[in-house]
């Protein structure tokens, strides 16, 4: 069985679920024109419901790469879905240096998706962000776009993603002690 990433699949997939999300939910952004064409990027945000990844696709159509808790892999036949699909691991609970590796690979031909909190959470929790992603950003040369996301997943509601300005932390002037927490007020302000 294949767990290497199958763009047909992914598409194929994508197509499916994208026809299940726009008959439960009223799907809307704002700021998708923040998204480069250019040049790769990394979409970082907040994290609601694992269908986020779903309602990211339904917006960006274009070489997504997702890094995802490991624990998804916890079944042979979940790691060869996901990993189908372009998903990449990491342990959030530790520096998951083997992570951080494949995400600079993977940065070279694809726009990664990271979720830095870590895990799902209801949009009223406040989660911190798992430090590293500016770091990511800047050794990469890739361009952040932070994005928040509001709603609650229940059928037939609303789902709101916004996508802000896009960060280049090689150009921005700000020490790097601080690039962390820059950007996850960044997407704080766009959750709202």
């Amino acid at each position: 069985m294949s767990c290497e990433y199958d763009e047909e699949y992914y598409y194929s997939f994508r197509k499916f679920i994208l026809w299940v999300m726009n008959l439960l939910y009223d799907m809307k952004s704002t700021g998708i024109d923040n998204i480069p064409v250019d040049s790769n990027y990394i979409l970082v945000g907040n994290h609601l419901n694992i269908l986020d990844a779903a309602l990211i696709a339904n917006f960006v159509d274009c070489n997504l790469r997702f890094m995802v808790d490991n624990k998804l892999y916890r079944y042979k036949l979940w790691e060869s879905f996901f990993k189908r699909l372009g998903t990449f691991g990491i342990n959030p609970e530790k520096l998951d240096l083997k992570a951080v590796k494949t995400a600079l690979e993977l940065s070279k031909s694809y726009n990664l998706v990271i979720f830095p909190e870590g895990k799902t959470h209801r949009l009223e929790e406040n989660v911190a962000f798992k430090p590293g992603i500016a770091r990511l950003s800047y050794i990469s040369n890739s361009i952040v776009v932070p994005f928040g996301i509001n709603g609650t997943y229940k059928p037939f509601t609303n789902l709101q993603i916004n996508f802000g300005e896009p960060i280049d932390f090689k150009k921005i002037d700000i020490r790097r002690s601080e690039m962390d927490s820059y950007l996850e007020e960044n997407v704080r302000k766009l959750q709202r």
